[in-house]
């Protein structure tokens, strides 16, 4: 029988990678083992001061803080970490340790591992429809019994403001300052004065990202059924109205070029860096239809959720391009799949939205996210990680297209988009962001931990996500340069890689081997985080066209923030004189901020979610499916 190690053996006598077969099978069982560590077997109850609540099924993921600069701010980075029972980390970890088997040969998850995460996802699924739906939310949802409705929120982040509440906050200033963290005092003061905003912010509706996210899953699964028929059973019962997603879609895409407010009002920064794309389909006459963040539409379901604890944030939907990668994902894997019929994608207002969001994924990679990353990644703020989301639906309509023709015919155009830009610019943009300190190991570097300073006021570059961005850039070159073969079972090299992305692909899977689990380095990442970076990213500061509280009445003193909730967007399209002019006059007495800080900038003291687990996972990924590729 043909093992693992034997695969492995001879693609290193083939010289395909430089570490050895037994080293590289050890450190795949070993990342495997340390992943499944990380996946919670039980429910484990709050308690104040003492441990933060985990729900039975999820892995690992915690929110901290991007403190960074002075060493005491930099600490409170590295120790504040409050677990977060959401579901997108653990749908990422599941579905990378399938990917490895299905593509890799890695070690399989067990029946356990894989229900105790399915049967986690059951608290995810939107129950506030009248019928069965497989819309899910970034949190579990929990029943108001007052207000009749569920919602979802971070159960520990809303606990952690009670613990505060706790303890009179002269004391906890006081203890700050005599542990050395006095420059901590203002944050925490900032954070209790808005304690309000934030727990209302913490009440979102489903949205599109966990909902494809899910769907990529069970795509997955489909394929790997008889591999684990009971994961895939247990999924397909939880999701028996597939439709729901898509007729979800169909209702809240965003149409700037539509006459109805309820699908052409959006967030003001969304308009701001899509404005280019906007005004090219313009003058192409062109419509669109584009896959935005939330389940949700201002006048449609707001103007009511939020009165029973359910809002957007900034009360406006916004389009995030790395949840529009992962809903192209969800999307194109279902159908190749075979777990959608194949014409869904015939319905000319899902082909429309499938097309039209390809398109930005394909412009946004063109021009460097319109040169405001902080903006077109709203909720992601790893450009490498939104390259492997893209690279993953291009690998699987590379594997369609060798095969013949596509099943339905809009997803030529999607995979030629994909393809032209996967393999330029955005191969390109990773290349160019290669370092090497030794000739033969090539790594990357993101932001976390890469803004500090000594007492010396050197500057100090710890590289807190090195092994997740390395990992991820290996994937997204891996993905976009290979063809997996579903006869065969194997991948191929494509022809014409170019010998610089073969030489940063095998540099960047000996780095990985040598180092994730050398203790240098954390196992670290910025996988998700709040839409605002700094002061810059807030709304407020860029052009809009409606202002009203949330009741519809309009508010015409256009030079103050009221203090009462309400809605700040851009209505529809914008001409481009009209909006340049525009983007000259002060917003609530502030420039509209036309450059990117970058997320180390002193004022970028946002939250961000962090998974060790999923750091595993995508380097397992990276060097099981490097070690499959056989020529």
């Amino acid at each position: 029988m043909v093992t693992r190690r034997h695969v492995l053996v001879l693609i290193c006598i083939c010289g395909l990678i430089k570490i050895q077969p037994g080293v590289a099978i050890d450190f795949v069982d070993k990342l495997f083992q340390l992943t499944s560590q990380e996946q919670v077997s039980e429910d484990v109850p709050y308690i104040p001061f003492k441990q933060w609540g985990r729900a039975k099924g999820v892995y690992r993921s915690g929110v901290k803080l991007n403190f960074h600069g002075p060493l005491d701010m930099a600490e409170a980075r590295r120790l504040l970490d409050v677990f977060d029972n959401n579901m997108f980390a653990t749908a990422w970890v599941t579905s990378t340790l399938l990917e490895a088997v299905q593509y890799g040969a890695a070690p399989k998850p067990s029946d356990n591992q894989l229900l105790l995460a399915i049967n986690a996802f059951a608290n995810y699924h939107d129950k506030n429809k009248p019928y069965n739906t497989s819309t899910m939310s970034f949190w579990p949802q929990v029943y108001n019994d007052t207000l009749k409705y569920w919602s979802c929120a971070p159960d520990n982040l809303v606990n952690a403001f009670g613990m505060m509440d706790e303890v009179p906050l002269p004391l906890i200033e006081a203890f700050l300052k005599l542990i050395g963290l006095s420059n901590l005092v203002d944050e925490i003061d900032f954070l209790m004065k808005d304690k309000a905003m934030f727990l209302q912010a913490f009440h979102i509706p489903s949205d599109f990202d966990d909902t494809f996210v899910n769907l990529g899953l069970g795509s997955i699964l489909y394929q790997l059924r008889e591999t684990f028929p009971s994961a895939w059973g247990l999924w397909n019962n939880q999701n028996r109205n597939l439709t729901s997603v898509f007729d979800a879609l169909k209702k809240y895409a965003y149409r700037p070029f539509s006459d109805d407010p309820n699908i052409n009002t959006i967030d003001p920064r969304t308009y701001f860096y899509m404005r280019s794309f906007l005004d090219q389909a313009k003058s192409q006459g062109r419509d669109i239809a584009l896959v935005p963040t939330w389940v949700s539409s201002t006048n449609m379901d707001l103007r009511t959720d939020f009165y029973l604890g359910v809002a957007m944030p900034f009360q406006l939907n916004n389009v995030d391009v790395t949840v529009s990668a992962n809903t192209i994902f969800g999307m194109t894997s279902a159908v190749l799949s075979g777990l959608v019929n194949p014409q869904i994608l015939n319905d000319p207002v899902l082909a429309q939205i499938y097309l039209n969001t390809s398109s930005l994924l394909a412009f946004e990679i063109k021009t460097n996210f319109s040169d405001r990353p902080d903006l077109a990644l709203t909720y992601y703020p790893s450009q490498i990680e939104f390259y492997w989301f893209v690279s993953r639906t291009l690998a699987i309509l590379e594997t369609a297209h060798r095969k013949g023709p596509f099943p339905v015919p809009v997803m030529e155009p999607v995979y030629t988009l994909l393809k032209e830009a996967a393999e330029h610019e955005m191969t390109n943009s990773i290349l160019s962001k290669a370092k090497s300190e030794q000739t033969e190991e090539v790594y990357f570097d993101d932001f976390l931990g890469d803004g500090d300073v000594t007492h010396a006021n050197k500057s100090l570059v710890r590289g807190e996500d090195r092994i997740f961005t390395t990992a991820m850039a290996a994937n997204a070159l891996i993905y976009t340069w290979t063809v997996y073969d579903e006869d065969t079972k194997t991948t191929h090299w494509k022809d014409g890689i170019p010998d610089t992305v073969s030489r940063i692909i095998a540099g960047s899977i000996t780095w990985l081997t040598a180092h994730t689990l050398d203790g240098t380095y954390e196992p670290w990442n910025a996988f998700f985080s709040g839409s605002a970076k700094d002061s810059n990213s807030l709304p407020f500061w860029y052009p809009a066209n409606v202002f009203e509280y949330l009741n519809g009445t309009a508010i015409s003193d256009w030079s103050n923030i009221p203090n009462a909730t309400f809605l700040y967007g851009v209505k529809g399209y914008v001409p481009t004189d009209d909006y340049d002019a525009m983007l000259k006059q002060k917003h609530f007495g502030y420039p509209t901020p036309m450059t990117f800080q970058g997320y180390n900038n002193p004022a970028a003291d946002f939250p961000f979610w962090s998974s060790v687990p999923y750091t595993y996972a995508t380097t397992l990924l990276a060097v099981s499916r490097y070690s499959n590729v056989v020529g």
